[in-house]
């Protein structure tokens, strides 16, 4: 398999810019821009041309949260794309049927409501300029007539061909006619026409028409509890952004159900943390172990904090400055903090932004979560249904406990760095709990460290957490980072897996810089994908 070399400048330009995990999705809500539209319209044509050509990372069906300021009244609006729990799904419904868990896999493991298809015509009809037809018309010509697979996607076809396999509609999709080599042209007709009928009759024909009975039916077959019902009730929200400070920026992300929170709780302490310690380096030991210490300690207070936003919680009060002090307090620069219990870290994504002429500008991330999600696909829609019910326990009374029209815990978390008011750094990543890990180290070295965006994603990156549930926590570190760094953690304890030069696992970054005094765009994407930054 190709491995990346990294080594690009970053993309410059002064009229728009959009960074995404793939080139064609790129293209086309430049495509967009370009032809009149605004940062909200090229941001769904990207989602939408994601959906195509990028099918294991993201698609219609799975969730979108997002963050979108609008440059005429100067204000951050976030979107809760996230779907619900099925009225079907209880405890009682999963004990009746043998689980002690909710599946990784399978029609059980397709539980929730995907969100995305909401989100895009939110961010549309609020924001938007061109028609749907214009804008997801990118993404149905790649479904008719094909595109070239990515590294990326052939790469997850080949991991999950027996995942793929167990299901009629992921087999045919994905097995029976799926890429085998990259470069293979990949088609989805059948989510063309989807894509259409979605652009011609609006969300709609998804929540309430012919796309919402045919997700029904095949649900049925494959014993999903989502039903027609669920998709009629779905309806995502606009809320305020989360706030932080971090180096004299507001650190914005989405409120929970996201775990966004997590990443300005260890920016906060991280800053907190380097008040004392000024000297910290890039890819130091010190700095490093600083970095891990403030995220394992923003995780313990995410796991006690982030659920159904529409339930009591004090998740608030988790990002005073004086918080920020007291979990700075407690890292010892020498010694790793006792050990705590992560989830198992996992999950394919797509992160993508824009910014245009106007100043407008929108951080946005959708996801199946697992790599095609649940591994079951609607064969009439040519469209994978996401596994985030993963996230629910089958217990009673606790914050994740599995409830009918509970929403889940939510890695997604799209991210802003302000400077008066206005965004100037747009960015975000995907990787399951390695999202606010990414996040903090970006903006380190973007804010802190001056580094254009494309050296700050290119830089080696560390990821901690668990791969799989009987494995222990570990520190994954790109063999780039030295061995320097690689001997100061483990002198201070850390427990650390040396990874190849460039590891996917470590996410797809992208992001953009705003630079209002000279009107020049820089911005930057991930080698570790398949995708560029381009700007006009």
């Amino acid at each position: 398999m190709f491995e990346p070399s990294g080594m690009r400048p970053p993309a410059r330009a002064s009229s728009g810019m959009v960074t995404a995990p793939h080139a064609l999705a790129a293209q086309a809500g430049i495509s967009i821009l370009e032809g009149g539209g605004n940062a909200a319209d090229a941001i769904v044509g990207v989602a939408a041309t994601l959906a195509v050509v990028y099918p294991h990372m993201t698609g219609i069906g799975g969730d979108v949260f997002f963050l979108y300021y609008d440059a005429k009244v100067g204000a951050v609006h976030g979107y809760n794309g996230s779907g619900a729990a099925a009225r079907a799904a209880s405890l009682e419904h999963y004990r009746g049927l043998g689980f002690e868990k909710i599946p990784e896999r399978g029609g059980a493991a397709a539980l929730t409501v995907p969100g995305t298809i909401d989100a895009w015509f939110a961010l549309h009809d609020r924001f938007g300029s061109l028609s749907m037809e214009r804008i997801l018309a990118p993404a149905i010509a790649y479904a008719h007539n094909g595109a070239p697979a990515a590294r990326s996607f052939v790469g997850a076809v080949v991991r999950l061909r027996d995942v793929l396999a167990a299901d009629e509609g992921a087999a045919a999709l994905f097995v029976d006619h799926g890429p085998r080599q990259i470069g293979d042209r990949f088609k989805n007709p059948r989510l063309g026409a989807a894509l259409g009928s979605i652009a011609t009759h609006g969300r709609t024909w998804f929540y309430e028409g012919e796309g919402a009975v045919a997700i029904e039916r095949y649900c049925r077959r494959v014993n999903s509890p989502l039903r027609a019902e669920d998709f009629a009730a779905h309806r995502g929200v606009f809320t305020t952004p989360a706030a932080g400070r971090f180096y004299g920026f507001d650190s914005l992300t989405v409120p929970p159900n996201s775990q966004g929170i997590a990443a300005l709780i260890a920016q906060q302490t991280y800053e907190a943390y380097s008040a004392r310690s000024p000297d910290l380096d890039d890819m130091s030991p010190a700095r490093t172990h600083a970095g891990i210490e403030a995220i394992r300690l923003a995780y313990a207070d995410r796991d006690l904090h982030v659920g159904d936003p529409r339930e009591p919680n004090s998740w608030q009060t988790l990002l005073s400055l004086e918080h920020a002090v007291e979990l700075a307090e407690l890292i010892d620069p020498n010694n790793v903090l006792p050990e705590s219990l992560p989830l198992i870290d996992s999950g394919d994504t797509a992160y993508f932004a824009c910014v245009d002429a106007a100043g407008n500008a929108v951080s946005f991330i959708q996801s199946l979560f697992y790599s095609f999600g649940a591994g079951i696909a609607v064969p009439e829609l040519g469209m994978p249904l996401q596994n985030r019910g993963m996230a629910f326990e089958l217990t009673s009374g606790r914050l994740r406990s599995l409830l009918p029209g509970r929403r889940p815990f939510h890695t997604l978390m799209p991210c802003m760095l302000m400077r008066d008011d206005k965004p100037w750094l747009v960015y975000g990543s995907m990787g399951g709990e390695g999202q606010p890990q990414t996040a903090l180290q970006l903006a380190t070295r973007v804010a802190l460290d001056h580094m254009d965006p494309q050296t700050a994603i290119e830089a080696p990156r560390w990821r901690w957490g668990k791969d799989a549930a009987e494995q222990p926590a570990r520190v994954h570190v790109e063999a780039r980072v030295g061995q320097a760094c690689i001997a100061g953690l483990r002198a201070r304890g850390h427990d650390v897996d040396v990874c190849a030069d460039w590891d996917e696992s470590m996410g797809h970054a992208g992001a953009i810089v705003v630079d209002r005094k000279e009107g020049v765009l820089t911005g930057g994407a991930d080698p570790r994908g398949d995708g560029c930054a381009l700007g006009f």
